[in-house]
């Protein structure tokens, strides 16, 4: 094969690698949405507007934990997939590194689960742990998504992407300090808020990701042809 080949059938490869890591996290962020919708239904007992979405692993810690882990490794994949796909002048290198330190955090909310916390005081160990993995990979999160779709406005491919990624980054950030700031009348609900756009990032990165793969991929053929 010439080296044009190689090069051609390379592309392809990694164009299948993101798509396919693309797939993971679109998969684990829709199963953390389905299981996070689910809990409402079967726990009502936990007014969606004062309660976290965290206590719902007092009363069903394993599907809790399973959908944490899954946004978890969701987001890890996105992250390789990024890494992947965008050339290194559309990185955003301390972005990308904030995104993993949320990744590997947030898997670590699965494994210790929340206390109830209107009523246990002292908290536990593991409601301990939760809390500061909790803060570590929220603050991670929100200014690390900011800072990648900032520098995503380099690349002209994203042109059109890139504004609306910017806005949830920053509601992100916004979010963030209004979560933490004591309102606990509407705590619950602004943490769904929180958390539908913190989904609603990475899924728009990865559908954003996929349509740029799946049209390397053709570009390829097409050469080959």
């Amino acid at each position: 094969m010439s080296t044009a080949g190689l090069r051609v059938s390379s592309a392809a490869a990694s164009a299948a690698t993101v798509h396919r890591l693309c797939l993971y996290a679109l998969a684990g962020a829709g199963l953390f949405s389905a299981i996070v919708l689910l809990l409402h239904f079967i726990r009502p007992e936990y007014d969606p507007m004062t309660r976290f979405l965290s206590e719902y692993a007092v009363t069903d810690p394993v599907v809790t934990g399973v959908a944490a882990v899954a946004l978890a490794l969701g987001s890890m994949a996105l992250i390789r997939a990024m890494t992947l796909a965008l050339p290194p002048e559309h990185r955003s290198r301390a972005g990308t590194l904030l995104l993993w330190i949320y990744a590997v955090c947030f898997a670590g909310v699965g494994f210790f689960p929340a206390d109830e916390f209107l009523t246990i005081n002292p908290p536990s160990w593991h409601g301990i742990v939760h809390a500061i993995l909790g803060l570590i990979s929220f603050s991670c999160f929100s200014a690390g998504s900011l800072l990648v779709s900032l520098r995503l406005r380099r690349s002209p491919s994203w042109n059109k992407t890139a504004p609306v990624l910017i806005t949830l980054g920053a509601l992100n950030v916004a979010l963030f300090f209004i979560f933490y700031g004591g309102l606990e009348h509407i705590i619950g609900l602004i943490e769904r808020i929180y958390a539908a756009c913190i989904i609603g990032w990475i899924v728009i990165v990865a559908w954003k990701l996929m349509i740029d793969a799946a049209g390397a991929a053709g570009g390829s053929a097409t050469t080959i042809h």
